[in-house]
């Protein structure tokens, strides 16, 4: 059984109209940022004894440690507490004694939201604008 009584929309006799209660706006939650960069031949050096790699002669920037940052569309720096993993190397699948590239995670954590488009630096590689949208993905940066 459906029951309706009083509601016409005016307030009742001898009463006064509520005001709206205005609801508490939450800002957004911060957003982390994931993502790989990947360096290809002939830019990196790896060492097989490690299964490591990193940048090498005019890429020699790109290594573990390396910070990563990330940007509003000013220029502002979000977050810097970013970092690339060790490099992984992406070994040739007909010769494992040869690597075709170098591949480094890294994550930025505590990113304010709500910015649209972002820019995330690896690096002294420059910078990369990704709308905001994509920053749920595991983005994947490099030179190409």
């Amino acid at each position: 059984m459906l029951l309706a009584a009083g509601c016409t929309g005016q307030p009742a006799p001898g009463s006064s109209p509520t005001a709206a209660t205005p609801t508490a706006s939450r800002p957004p939650l911060p957003l982390t940022v994931r993502g790989t960069f990947t360096l290809p031949l002939p830019h990196f050096t790896w060492r097989e004894s490690t299964l490591t790699c990193e940048g090498w002669r005019t890429h020699a920037s790109v290594r573990a440690g390396a910070q990563v940052t990330v940007s509003d569309p000013a220029g502002v720096v979000l977050g810097t507490a970013g970092q690339l993993d060790a490099g992984q190397p992406v070994v040739d699948p007909d010769d494992a004694t040869r690597a075709t590239a170098c591949l480094f995670a890294f994550t930025v954590a505590g990113v304010p939201a709500g910015k649209g488009t972002y820019g995330v630096t690896v690096a002294d590689r420059g910078k990369v604008l990704v709308p905001e949208a994509k920053l749920s993905e595991t983005l994947t940066l490099g030179l190409s």
